[in-house]
């Protein structure tokens, strides 16, 4: 018996799809955005005294900077290149870099979000007001004109 494959209708007006607006959004960090990001925070947390290198004067430490070696170094980081047994970084640090980072993050797809939100409402306003003046415009068309109006 033989079979025959019928091609699925095209869409209707109202079925049809529309893609994302969110298509546009850029995709996830690359390894080498984050580490661009880890390295201009690192900048920041120096001039801001909460991180310390080794070659750094790191005569009075604040809250979270510990002088390298201290047992606080000892909990977990990236390791230095000089000794291997050495984290470069406190769990505190990483914490406080990441912690920065997420917030960008968050903070640039709000702005997107927002975005493409107040211009979506834009384009209902537009027709909103397209459809009350067409409505307008048919119920003076369809009226005959009397002295009252």
């Amino acid at each position: 018996m033989p079979f025959s494959v019928n091609p699925p209708a095209p869409p209707t007006r109202a079925h049809q799809i529309n893609p994302s607006p969110f298509g546009d959004v850029p995709p996830k960090l690359t390894s080498e955005e984050i580490a661009a990001n880890i390295r201009e925070e690192m900048r920041r947390l120096q001039r801001r005294k909460q991180l310390c290198f080794q070659g750094a004067e790191c005569s009075s430490p604040p809250e979270g900077c510990s002088p390298i070696g201290s047992p606080s170094q000892h909990t977990g980081g990236l390791l230095s290149p000089v000794r291997r047994d050495q984290p470069l970084f406190t769990f505190r640090q990483v914490g406080l870099i990441c912690e920065r980072m997420m917030k960008e993050r968050e903070s640039q797809i709000r702005e997107e979000y927002d975005h493409v939100l107040s211009t979506k409402l834009a384009e209902q306003y537009d027709t909103f007001v397209k459809f009350t003046y067409d409505q307008i415009q048919k119920r003076f068309e369809g009226a005959t004109p009397s002295y009252l109006s």
